[in-house]
């Protein structure tokens, strides 16, 4: 027999896709109305203990996956800072190459016009 399990980024792929806005919801007024019906109809969880318990632990997994995501997402923007941060530094050396480049072309250039207008001086 085959063993069935179910790895951590799966759960959270998982999760993460049942936390899509519409998706939950929809989930969620089901839920709460199901629970109401339930309470007022049948008297099911007078005390309100079930319900409380099961929406304070979906809160709990929520605000987990959401952390774990921001943290992922922050790593990401430092990551992306890094290359931007590198690009950017690489722009500003080829800029002083550049520089360098043209500031060296301009003076051959004012020793040319200078030797060809006055011929004479050298």
């Amino acid at each position: 027999m085959k063993s069935f399990s179910i790895s951590i980024p799966m759960l959270r792929r998982l999760y993460l896709k049942f936390r899509d806005e519409e998706t939950f919801l929809r989930a969620l007024c089901v839920f709460v109305v199901t629970m109401l019906t339930l309470h007022f109809v049948r008297g099911v969880d007078s005390e309100w203990g079930s319900t409380n318990l099961t929406l304070s632990i979906e809160a709990a997994i929520a605000s987990a996956v959401i952390m774990k995501e921001q943290k992922r997402q922050g790593e990401i923007q430092e990551k992306q800072m890094q290359a931007l941060l590198a690009m950017t530094e690489a722009q500003r050396d080829m800029l002083a190459d550049h520089t360098a480049l043209l500031r060296s072309i301009r003076e051959a250039d004012e020793r040319l016009l200078k030797t060809l207008t006055n011929p004479t001086e050298e």
